[in-house]
């Protein structure tokens, strides 16, 4: 009898070779199965519109174009950056996704999130936009099912502070808010080569600096200052202060939000005092060496216009001592022998009665009188009763600096003579002879402070009561200094206006020794930087006109 043979069960037939890879086969199967179902889970963690963020990057933002100075300097530039969305459809517990990225993000509501995330019915939703790369990480590293990374562009201000107000800024979706963002927010949005202004980013930094000195050396709520090339009427630098930072534009405080340089409207007091000489002098009104009796107070109507301080010759002064020593009554006098119809238009032709008509941020429309009678004319050849922006007032500063051509603003380059408008508003020789008398206001006069050696200033103070309620108060004025520089060829308009400034000791509160101090710093620092090269040959000292009793500089 034959034995049995237990392991019989153990062996295959012979034609079934392939067992042991069909055991392989099921288990290759079997892994592969669980890859795709981790793999697609993967995928489902961070999936959204527009595909797989996990898998590689978005496709890439528009990029907005950078905003540079004339010199290529960069003003603002679009850095990529990331935000984070989410797919409320394929969120399987929305307050354990909301809690777990709120421990990597503190500053989400945990509530809020849970209610936007529970919304099944939406396949979109911002979380939280702009995130740094560390952040992006700690979100990642999480494993949250229907998140999302969106890479974005954001939009970034390397200057800080410098020329906040005249940039603006842009929103979380990049369009322009504000400043040229705004105003050119088709042309940027666009792409392309960088956007090129007429600022001149060494020239800006020096201006707002001494608008920073400023507060530090007076209290006062606020200033502006413009640098404008005469030649053709470029914006070299543009400031209001307090500054903004355009990278923070929510940290603005009220007092900072105003443009002052181009949307605030100030009276100017004296600094409209050449206006109606170089009006006179064109009407042929008005004489070089015509003699003046300013001992008298001058009645118009039911006003009365008086000087606020004694001439030591009140009964002989010429056009430039009235300039020098800023008399209201030698001023209205001049005003007279022109009349109020020729004043008008002499002040239109400049552009003051207008609003600026240039291409870039919208600037304010001036207020100007209802009726132009003979007290009005009287006013406002002082500067009172007329209010306009700094840009306009320094814009009508341009024509003594160029032989009498009247230019609009240009804020972008290249600004080449072909493209420049120009109107003839006064004859070379009215120019030259109303800078020759402003440059004895500096050496002689109210001016002195703005004095920057080498460079040659030829300027006005102006001091202008702030109206109220009651009338104008003389506790609150606005101070400004108004210039055209180097004298013997000049080449740009420098204007500093100053609210409410009072020195920090003393009471000393008239232009002569607030704004007339901080425009002589701001040409000592920004005309090196303009490529103006100084002069240090004394000047002719000129005809000694009368001396300001001893409370002289007041306007």
């Amino acid at each position: 009898m034959t034995e049995p043979d237990f392991h019989a069960r153990d062996r295959r037939p012979s034609g079934d070779r392939w067992g042991p890879w069909r055991a392989r086969l099921v288990a290759g199967t079997l892994a592969l199965v669980f890859a795709v179902i981790v793999g697609r889970s993967a995928q489902i963690s961070f999936s959204g519109p527009g595909g797989n963020a996990a898998a590689g990057p978005a496709p890439e933002a528009a990029r907005r174009a950078d905003i540079v100075d004339r010199n290529g300097d960069l003003l603002a530039t679009s850095l990529a950056a990331w935000s984070l969305s989410a797919d409320p459809g394929a969120i399987w517990d929305a307050e354990e996704v909301a809690r777990s990225l709120a421990g990597v993000l503190p500053e989400l509501d945990v509530p809020e999130l849970t209610a936007k995330l529970s919304a099944r019915d939406r396949r979109f939703v911002w979380i939280v936009r702009g995130i740094t790369p560390r952040q992006k990480q700690a979100v990642f590293a999480l494993g949250l099912e229907g998140l999302r990374f969106e890479e974005d562009m954001r939009r970034v201000y390397p200057g800080g502070r410098l020329a906040g107000h005249l940039l603006g800024f842009t929103d979380i979706d990049g369009k322009g808010v504000e400043g040229v963002e705004n105003a050119f927010d088709d042309r940027l949005s666009k792409g392309g080569a960088p956007f090129r202004l007429t600022l001149d980013a060494g020239a800006q930094f020096a201006l707002e600096a001494e608008l920073d000195h400023a507060f530090e050396t007076f209290t006062m709520k606020g200033g502006a200052g413009v640098i404008v090339d005469a030649s053709n009427g470029a914006i070299r630098a543009i400031a209001s202060w307090p500054a903004i930072d355009p990278n923070r534009p929510g940290d603005r405080t009220d007092a900072a939000k105003p443009n002052r340089a181009m949307n605030s409207l100030f009276e100017l007091g004296s600094i409209y005092k050449p206006l109606i000489v170089a009006a006179a002098l064109e009407a042929g009104e008005l004489g070089p060496d015509d003699i003046f009796d300013v001992s008298t107070p001058i009645r118009i109507g039911s006003a009365t216009v008086r000087d606020s301080h004694p001439l030591d010759h009140p009964g002989a002064v010429t056009a430039t001592d009235i300039l020098a020593y800023s008399s209201n009554i030698g001023a209205v006098q001049i005003a007279q022998r022109v009349g109020p119809g020729r004043q008008k238009a002499f002040l239109s032709d400049l552009g003051l009665l207008t609003r600026p008509d240039f291409e870039g941020p919208g600037s304010a429309a001036p207020l100007t009188p209802a009726e132009w009678d003979k007290l009005t004319a009287a006013t406002v050849s002082y500067g009172h009763g007329i209010s306009v922006t700094p840009l306009a007032f320094a814009m009508s500063f341009v024509p003594f600096a160029n032989g009498g051509y009247r230019l609009q603003p240009l804020l972008l380059e290249p600004g080449d003579d072909a493209g420049v408008k120009r109107k003839q508003v006064m004859t070379a020789a009215t120019a030259e002879a109303v800078v020759s008398m402003l440059r004895q206001t500096v050496l002689t006069g109210t001016g002195a402070n703005a004095e920057a050696r080498g460079y040659e200033v030829a300027g006005k103070t102006g001091t202008a009561e702030k109206p109220g309620p009651d009338g104008y108060d003389p506790d609150r004025n606005i101070t400004s200094f108004a210039a055209v520089f180097p004298a013997s060829r000049p080449q740009f308009v420098v204007l500093v206006v100053l609210d409410e400034a009072v020195p920090r000791t003393g009471d000393a509160r008239t232009a002569a020794y607030t704004a007339a101090s901080i425009a002589g710093r701001v040409i000592a620092r920004a005309a090196p930087m303009l490529d103006v090269e100084p002069v240090f040959d004394a000047p002719a000292s000129g005809q000694a006109g009368p001396r300001v009793a001893s409370d002289s500089r007041t306007l």
